[in-house]
């Protein structure tokens, strides 16, 4: 099984394990009801953006097995 790089700690807080991460790859992360995409560059910079529109939020809540497509339907409606 492979290693998450985004995991959610003992304490409920959101760890990040940098080592793990591929750059420029995508990582969709759900916690508390918030969805998180996280993304390693090429500089090696971590960068977290949150989900803020409610309807994508809440079909991404309804379908975690989709994220991903459900946010590439998403980037194709807004070109």
């Amino acid at each position: 099984m492979e290693n998450n790089p985004i995991e959610v700690d003992k304490e409920n807080k959101i760890k990040i394990k940098p080592e793990l991460m591929i750059e420029e790859k995508l990582y969709p992360f759900i916690h508390e009801n918030l969805v998180f995409l996280f993304f390693k560059d090429e500089n090696e910079l971590i960068h977290c953006y949150e989900i803020s529109n409610k309807e994508v939020k809440d079909n991404i809540l309804k379908h975690p097995d989709k994220i991903i497509e459900i946010l590439e339907k998403e980037n194709n409606n807004l070109t």
